[in-house]
């Protein structure tokens, strides 16, 4: 048995007994949701399914997988659960019965089983927590992982936890994954074969799309509604300098019709990344934070428009021309080239992308994506797409079409739960 698994196994009913009283030192916004964190919920009479999203990003994929579950069954009864509270509030929108995850110990993740009572567990993406899969195969509760992904870092960290993870791997009724590397990486961790399969990515089923009037979209959002637009989105710390250079070298006359929005990834690295810009000579324009519609004044003309507020990106890749996406100049593993694509944007991204390698080779083989490293590969990309029109178009149009065929994973993915039987519920 491995030792890491070893001391996990006697290390979370510790945590178990310790947590409950820890709601003391959590901020006053997570105390109030504490007792979630214990598993202290309850639905009478159970769910048919519990879906799981860790945060924001996967609670948006949830969405169309909750959808095609009450398609197939409108009687069903679900519950969601996230890691996060920006996540389990972007749940709540669905009004459905929702609330954080028990924490993986075996207390909190009992509590939660006897309060919900859940016929079928549905976890989006990657998380395994060895409690919540000890308890299911306790309760003889089947699991699949829907829109499933792995990285090669994950399998050898998670291999780190030897023959007591991977016996609960194999026990999974089902493994859908997002693409062939993925499904490769969870048959290597150990799960069944015969039950890992390629349905696509849930998050491409809850893609932007164009804002019906672009003009109207971008006057709400506090920009000019006739100048071009170019979204720097979900930046990371070190690309804000690098996007700043290359901006900077374009030939003033080819940059000075566009107006351009910044958006960080995460709002902690916001004021390390417009420091990044400024430094590079790019100065910024943050948002009001009083009315929250329009922009400081006293940046002077030129500057990028800031904004640092979750959940904004793809209001803001809706009414893009050009869009840069973000976590790809330096080696962050990539963000989404199909968010802006699927709301019309022509579509710049840097050579860090492993996470996205499905989504990138797609849109390379259609012509409908620039992949520029930093320097002059990233200027030249920038120039061709703001400076002629009719290639600007061309490759948004191809990047459109991508995204549109790529939709549909969330029906694919009830399609096989159906096959297995493990939907609709008896």
């Amino acid at each position: 048995m491995s030792a890491v698994w070893l001391a996990y196994r006697l290390l979370a009913p510790a945590l178990g007994v310790l947590a409950p009283a820890a709601a003391i030192f959590a901020s006053p916004a997570e105390r109030t949701l504490w007792a979630e964190r214990m598993g202290r919920v309850s639905l009478p009479g159970g769910c048919d399914a519990w879906v799981h999203a860790a945060s924001l990003g996967e609670a948006g994929a949830a969405a169309p997988l909750a959808r095609a579950l009450l398609a197939l069954e409108p009687r069903a009864r679900l519950w969601l659960t996230a890691q996060t509270r920006t996540g389990r509030a972007r749940l709540s929108e669905l009004g459905l019965p929702v609330s954080l995850a028990p924490i993986d110990s075996p207390q909190a993740v009992a509590s939660f089983f006897a309060g919900v009572a859940p016929r079928l567990v549905l976890i989006v993406e990657t998380e395994l927590w060895p409690h919540w899969l000890l308890r299911a195969r306790r309760s003889d509760v089947p699991v699949v992982i829907v829109s499933a992904r792995l990285r090669e870092r994950s399998v050898r960290s998670y291999s780190l936890l030897g023959r007591g993870l991977s016996s609960l791997v194999a026990g999974l009724s089902g493994v859908l994954c997002q693409g062939d590397e993925d499904a490769r990486r969870w048959r290597a961790l150990g799960a069944p074969a015969e039950r890992t399969e390629v349905v696509g990515n849930l998050k491409n089923d809850a893609l932007p799309r164009r804002a019906p009037s672009v003009r109207g979209a971008r006057a709400a959002l506090g920009l000019a509604p006739d100048r071009p637009l170019l979204v720097l989105g979900s930046l990371r710390p070190g690309e804000a300098r690098l996007l700043a250079r290359a901006w900077l070298d374009l030939p003033f006359g080819l940059r000075a019709p566009w107006q351009v929005v910044a958006v960080p990834r995460h709002p902690r690295a916001s004021g390390e990344l417009a420091a990044e810009a400024r430094a590079a000579g790019q100065p910024v324009a943050l948002r009001e934070r009083a009315g929250r519609n329009g922009w400081c004044a006293d940046d002077g003309k030129g500057a990028w428009r800031w904004d640092d507020r979750t959940g904004v990106l793809s209001g803001y890749y809706a009414t893009a021309d050009v869009a840069f996406v973000g976590g790809s100049l330096m080696p962050y593993g990539g963000h989404n080239p199909l968010e802006p694509a699927a709301a019309g944007a022509a579509v710049v991204i840097g050579p860090h992308h492993p996470t996205q390698a499905d989504a990138v080779r797609a849109l390379e083989q259609r012509r409908a994506v620039r992949v520029a490293a930093p320097g002059t590969e990233l200027v030249s990309a920038l120039a061709t797409l703001l400076g002629d029109a009719a290639e600007r178009e061309r490759q948004a149009g191809a990047a459109l079409q991508v995204a549109e065929e790529m939709r549909g994973a969330a029906r694919r993915a009830v399609g096989r739960l159906a096959a297995w039987k493990l939907w609709p519920p008896a």
